[in-house]
């Protein structure tokens, strides 16, 4: 396959912020990417239920090992990534994941 060939069949994904999510919404997580530099990228479903991808700070890659990530990617565990708003003192969002 040429590289027109694959650029014309790649997936378009709109990227979205953790600060457009809606408070203790809860964004169904479809897979994981990590080492996208000091980021972790999750593709979600947003609140329309179409696909979006997220990209989340360096601290939550500390926490999320390999098999984490396989167990997601190969849809052994569903999660869902819930947004709880900003706390005030650093402005740093918080994140939660639940089942």
């Amino acid at each position: 396959m040429d590289l027109v060939e694959k650029f014309e069949g790649v997936t378009w994904f709109k990227t979205v912020s953790v600060n457009d999510f809606e408070r203790n919404g809860k964004y169904p997580i479809l897979r994981f990417t990590i080492n996208i530099g000091p980021a972790l990228l999750l593709t979600i479903r947003d609140s329309l239920d179409d696909l979006a991808r997220v990209f989340l700070l360096k601290r939550y890659i500390d926490v999320v090992i390999d098999d984490d990530i396989v167990q997601i990617n190969t849809n052994v565990v569903s999660l869902n990534l819930v947004y709880r708003g900003v706390y005030t003192t650093t402005k740093a969002y918080l994140l939660a994941m639940q089942i």
